[in-house]
């Protein structure tokens, strides 16, 4: 905009200077060399103008590319974490089986012990009772070990499982911050108008509720970048529900937006954002969410 803005400004000076020359007093001698000079200027100009658009452009384009690595990645070490909660899940009820399995185990081991003593007071039934009672004993022992060597086991594969969770939660925490820093810093080096651009943030502070509960008023308007039907995903830690919930900017004025609800959740339950609050926008494409939620109305009804 302000590339087209320059041009037609410089045309209007040419135009105004050819008039000039045409139409006022007789120009010196040197007014063509001046003008020569004035036009090579211009197009000096013009070619700067083309060459800042082009370095913003493929910096827009690097930026682009690196977000859609990043969301790769970040995919790939969520899918890998919920796995391994799974797994990790999975060994929870097998060790507390081995654990009551082992406690039983040894009050029926402390029982034999108890009735072998007993048999052992008459010596004539010694050598009747003594031989099975020991062989149970002994097979109540070798069970013993092998369930607490299954319980060894158990827990190393779930100390591994809970290593790898925490490994691939550090890798996802590098690549969160690394991603972080190279936006910044792409966003620092490219000329942009005043408005979002995805995926960039605002901090912002809720001025109001709606008495409908259908949205929010913040004290930002399109002056700060907002733009009508501009969407953002934000989360309140604060709220029922830690997920993140989306938000549509459906008014936007000077000083003052209205963020409109893409969900009922939020409609209904006042805990996600209420007077004061403060939450952290990041702009994101647009939703098919009201389509879906206006496809159920249509069912339903």
């Amino acid at each position: 905009m302000i590339l087209y803005t320059f041009r037609f400004i410089s045309y209007l000076l040419v135009l105004g200077l050819l008039g000039f020359i045409l139409f006022g007093p007789k120009a010196p001698t040197s007014l063509s060399q001046d003008l020569s000079d004035g036009e090579s200027e211009f197009n000096g100009l013009l070619i700067r103008l083309e060459s800042d658009k082009n370095e913003s452009d493929l910096a827009l384009s690097v930026l682009y590319r690196s977000r859609v690595d990043f969301r790769d990645k970040e995919e790939e070490y969520v899918s890998k974490i919920q796995n391994l909660k799974a797994e990790i899940a999975g060994f929870t009820p097998k060790l507390s089986e081995l654990e009551r399995e082992i406690t039983l185990k040894g009050e029926e081991l402390s029982d034999l012990d108890e009735k072998l003593k007993t048999a052992s007071e008459p010596i004539k039934e010694i050598a009747e009772k003594k031989l099975p009672l020991n062989e149970k004993k002994k097979a109540v022992e070798d069970e013993l070990v092998a369930l607490t060597q299954s319980l060894s086991t158990a827990k190393s594969e779930a100390d591994k499982v809970d290593s790898n969770f925490k490994t691939l939660e550090v890798k996802r925490n590098v690549s969160t911050e690394s991603f972080e820093e190279e936006l910044s810093r792409l966003m620092n080096g490219i000329k942009k108008p005043y408005h979002f651009y995805y995926s960039e943030n605002k901090d912002i502070s809720v001025a109001n509720r709606a008495p409908s509960g259908k949205g929010i008023f913040v004290n930002l308007g399109y002056e700060e970048g907002l733009r009508e039907s501009m969407e953002f995903i934000t989360k309140n830690e604060n709220a029922t529900s830690k997920l993140p919930f989306r938000l549509k900017a459906t008014l936007v004025q000077k000083k003052f937006s209205f963020l409109e609800f893409l969900n009922s959740a939020q409609v209904k339950d006042a805990s996600y954002a209420s007077n004061g609050q403060n939450l952290r926008l990041t702009r994101s494409g647009e939703s098919i969410i009201e389509v879906d939620e206006n496809s159920e109305k249509t069912g339903s009804d």
